[in-house]
């Protein structure tokens, strides 16, 4: 699969952004516009 927004597996009312290897960043709305490329990376507490 390439890289980009997809509707999330594990909740068909979200969407996730997939790297190519895996899932990151939160998921949002699955009507929500998704932003041009990956998510903001959250820095770790």
């Amino acid at each position: 699969m390439q890289p980009g927004w997809y509707i999330d597996p594990a909740d068909p009312e979200t969407r996730r952004y997939w790297d190519g290897e895996g899932w990151i960043g939160a998921p949002i709305p699955v009507d929500a516009t998704p932003p041009e490329g990956p998510p903001p990376v959250e820095a770790p507490p």
